[in-house]
């Protein structure tokens, strides 16, 4: 499955399911999961998602901030200018999860790309071979993950 809209663009391998929705502002947010996910979960790292997730599965949110009031693109927290490809599996921590989980382990990265500042969230469930599974898949789906710069309006 493709999912492209406001300027993001990711493939989904068979299993999978995801949304890009705008928030607030007009800013975007992706979320993934090789799950069913929770049907109105529109949090920002989604939370209800997170929380009903299998045993053994994964989750990715990327999330754009709204630009303005000290937050410029390409500065500070949003200096890094990567999406972390592939995701290095020793970030992966229970104390980087905005709605911590037992059996769950999650990074978050902050960065700016086509000028636009997000974060990339992942959460993992599960042990040993399983996680190194679905921490591949989710490598592999962040692959065909596309950020196009956003419109200039008149």
């Amino acid at each position: 499955m493709i999912l492209d809209r406001h300027g993001l663009r990711i493939e989904l391998p068979r299993g999978w399911s995801g949304r890009i929705y705008a928030r607030e502002g007009g800013i975007a947010t992706l979320h993934a999961g090789s799950f069913p996910l929770v049907l109105g979960d529109k949090s920002t790292f989604g939370q209800k998602s997170t929380g009903a997730m299998p045993v053994e599965g994964a989750f990715l949110a990327l999330t754009e901030y709204l630009t303005g009031q000290g937050l410029e693109p390409g500065s500070g927290l949003f200096a890094d200018h990567r999406i972390p490809r592939p995701l290095d599996p020793a970030r992966l921590s229970k104390h980087c999860l905005a709605h911590p989980k037992p059996g769950q382990a999650g990074l978050q990265h902050f960065f700016t790309t086509s000028g636009r500042p997000f974060c990339l969230y992942a959460v993992l469930a599960g042990g040993g071979p399983d996680r190194r599974h679905h921490l591949a898949a989710l490598n592999h789906v962040l692959r065909s993950l596309r950020i196009t710069a956003r419109a200039v309006r008149p």
